[in-house]
């Protein structure tokens, strides 16, 4: 298979069109169609169905899209470790991060990595965990932080800063203003929470099965700007650490009830585990954990360091 027709698929499958592809690429669409229908040919299967709207991927294009993602950003930071010679580390990075955790991470972390590493792109992306799981998984991004993840074959992962988490509502949405709440109390209180299989949500279940209750969830949010939204108006309560709500809590209307026992999500770096880690991933890496310990340690950021690197 011809790269130039992998990454011609690629735009394809990411856009949805033929015409909008040719038109990121700045080609024609009959070049276009004539490189997938040569992939096509060759595998022996379609790769996309045909719509009003435009296309999408068949069992057969989904599992290429897959492995030429990895494949193909493999190659390109070969190019550019190989070209950046004597220069240094050179080429692209992209990790993936949750919101509130990149909110305090992703400044430092791009001020000092571009320092050191001028020549080296980074690609930041945020998301819940359970969607930075699956670009992890697919290989669409080189690493990511996840809270909690579950062990799975194939990855590696390094415990970073460990959280303590928040019940967060509207001061006068029902509940008593102390400082404290206990997760038995979890069944009367109405509850906007990310839909499975998120991290936290994950944790929240737990939690509910092992002290034998059902949660009261009235509604399900898989976005951060419109969770708190819905928190300010008072349609709920949720669960955040204290960096999520840190800027909520400036805000008169917002409460953060303590659990008691107190509760934690450990945010943690994960990464493939095999094949050759390059210089380039390896001098991220060191810097990604440098930075989340030295911003839990000067308090920056509201978590304690569990990195025992």
């Amino acid at each position: 298979m011809e790269t130039r027709a992998l990454r011609y698929f690629q735009a394809v499958a990411e856009l949805g069109s033929y015409s909008r592809a040719s038109e990121q690429l700045r080609i024609s669409q009959p070049a276009v169609s004539r490189q997938i229908a040569k992939l096509e040919q060759e595998l022996e299967t379609a790769l996309f169905k045909r719509h009003g709207h435009g296309v999408t991927l068949t069992d057969a294009g989904r599992i290429l899209l897959e492995r030429s993602q990895l494949a193909l950003r493999q190659l390109d930071q070969t190019k550019s470790e190989i070209r950046g010679g004597k220069r240094g580390p050179a080429g692209a990075i992209s990790v993936a991060l949750p919101p509130a955790a990149g909110y305090f991470l992703a400044p430092a972390l791009v001020r000092r990595f571009n320092a050191e590493y001028p020549n080296v792109f980074l690609r930041i992306v945020g998301g819940f965990s359970s969607y930075i799981h699956e670009w992890l998984t697919r290989g669409q991004v080189d690493l990511a932080c996840v809270h909690d993840p579950l062990p799975q074959r194939g990855f590696e992962s390094t415990p970073l800063v460990k959280e303590e988490v928040y019940l967060v509502g509207r001061r006068t949405g029902g509940l008593p203003l102390r400082d404290h709440v206990r997760v038995a109390e979890l069944p009367g209180i109405p509850l906007i929470l990310p839909s499975r299989p998120n991290a936290s949500r994950r944790v929240v279940d737990g939690w509910s099965a092992d002290a034998g209750i059902a949660l009261n969830v009235k509604l399900e949010v898989d976005d951060h700007s419109m969770l708190r939204g819905l928190l300010r108006q008072g349609l709920g309560f949720t669960l955040l650490t204290r960096s999520a709500l840190d800027s909520d809590l400036r805000q008169d209307d917002v409460h953060a009830w303590r659990f008691r026992p107190r509760a934690y999500w450990q945010l943690t770096l994960v990464r493939p585990a095999h094949g050759r880690k390059s210089d380039l991933a390896e001098a991220f890496v060191r810097t990604l954990r440098d930075v989340a310990r030295d911003l839990s340690r000067t308090g920056v950021w509201a978590g304690r360091s569990v990195d025992r690197g």
